[in-house]
């Protein structure tokens, strides 16, 4: 199976590739940077030996946890566990998160746009595009998720995520009175 994920994947980046070059009527040669870059490359898996054996070559590892955490991730009903982090590494409060644990970094618009800045159709620059919420400058640092009651928790803090409940023996020090 993940072999076919493989396959897939390395077929679907061929067909972009191609499809960005015609788009962009890329048809010159590489440039010195872009040479040095690829010659950096080649001298480094020459140096470690390339990949270790075929097997990995054709099943990593590495894809195949991003994979599983995407699905998890993906699950708008999957209850996780969080536990927020003092900067001594003490567990000050602890909520079970639905769904997925984002970053308060993410938007859903790109970072940037084209503007025809004269107005003429002829001098379009790239600029910074405003967030979700139409203001420009930087975004919060941090997570966001929601608890099965639809509370919003934002923590831009070290925090800790299980899919299960952990023990905790030190004392929470931050606890919200409900009522």
């Amino acid at each position: 199976m993940e072999i076919k994920i493989m396959k897939a994947l390395s077929r679907l980046t061929a067909v972009t590739a191609a499809v960005v070059l015609a788009l962009t009527g890329c048809t010159g040669g590489m440039t010195d940077d872009q040479k040095r870059k690829r010659d950096a490359y080649d001298a480094a898996m020459k140096a470690v030996g390339g990949f270790p054996d075929e097997a990995v070559k054709q099943n990593p590892t590495e894809l195949a946890n991003a994979r599983r955490k995407l699905i998890a991730d993906s699950d708008p009903n999957r209850l996780s566990y969080i536990y927020l982090l003092s900067m001594d590494g003490k567990v000050i409060a602890h909520f079970v998160a639905k769904g997925k644990v984002s970053s308060a970094d993410s938007q859903m618009l790109p970072d940037y746009e084209h503007k025809d800045l004269c107005g003429t159709g002829a001098c379009y620059e790239t600029v910074n595009a405003s967030g979700d919420d139409m203001t420009y400058g930087n975004r919060e640092p941090g997570i966001f998720f929601f608890t099965p009651e639809n509370m919003l928790v934002t923590w831009s803090g070290d925090y800790l995520q299980f899919d299960r409940p952990m023990k905790i023996r030190t004392p929470i020090s931050l606890v919200a009175e409900v009522g």
